[in-house]
C-alpha cells in the first residue's frame, strides 16, 4: 500500500504492533478508518459493535474476522488518541507502545462509567469524612456534562501529568 503520514503510521501500528493482517487493515480503511485522526472520538462500544458485526458476516457479504485482542488494541489506540487530542497533546508513539496494556485498561474503565445520556446527580457539599466518595461523585458529575467540543468536563481534573509536563506550560497554552 502506498500510504503517507497518519495513514502510514496507523497501518504500521496495526500491522506491526497489534498484528492485524492486510485484509483487516483494508477492511478498516473501507469502513472509513484509515488514519490516526479517524480514530479520535471513536467510542469504545462503537468499535466493538462494528468489528463484531464484520466478524459475524460471511466473507461473501464483506465480512472480516477480528479477534478480541485486536478489538481491544483498537479500542486502546482510539482511547489514547482521543485523550491526547482533548488535552491538546500530540500522539506519542513510543509512549503508546510502552503503555498499551495500560491504555486498554483505561479504555475499558471509561466505557463502564455511566451513560452520557443519563444526568448524574449534583454532588452534596463536601464532608471531610466522606472525601473519597465525594471526590468520585464530583468526577462522575463532571463526566456526565459535555462541553461544546464534545469533551466531558471531567477532563479539567488532571491527577497525573505526562512526564516532563509542568502546570505552568499548560497554563500558557490556554
Amino acid at each position: 500500500m502506498n500510504l503517507q503520514g497518519e495513514h502510514r503510521l496507523l497501518y504500521e501500528l496495526l500491522r506491526d504492533f497489534h498484528s492485524f493482517n492486510r485484509e483487516e487493515c483494508a477492511k478498516l480503511r473501507a469502513e472509513g478508518y484509515s488514519s490516526l485522526s479517524d480514530l479520535v472520538n471513536w467510542k469504545y462500544k462503537e468499535i466493538r459493535s462494528l468489528l463484531e458485526n464484520l466478524s459475524n458476516r460471511p466473507s461473501t457479504r464483506g465480512g472480516q474476522q477480528f479477534g478480541d485482542r485486536k478489538i481491544k488494541g483498537l479500542q486502546a489506540l482510539s482511547w489514547i488518541l482521543t485523550d491526547r487530542s482533548r488535552r491538546g497533546l500530540s500522539f506519542d508513539l513510543d509512549l503508546y507502545r510502552q503503555e498499551a496494556s495500560e491504555y486498554t485498561s483505561f479504555a475499558e474503565i471509561d466505557s463502564e462509567k455511566i451513560d452520557k445520556d443519563e444526568a448524574a446527580d449534583k454532588p452534596e457539599k463536601v464532608k471531610y469524612a466522606n472525601w473519597n466518595k465525594w471526590e468520585e461523585s464530583v468526577y462522575i458529575y463532571l463526566d456526565s456534562i459535555i462541553s461544546k467540543n464534545g469533551a466531558p468536563l471531567s477532563y479539567v481534573i488532571r491527577k497525573n501529568l505526562d512526564e516532563g509536563v509542568e502546570w505552568e506550560s499548560l497554563d500558557r497554552k490556554t
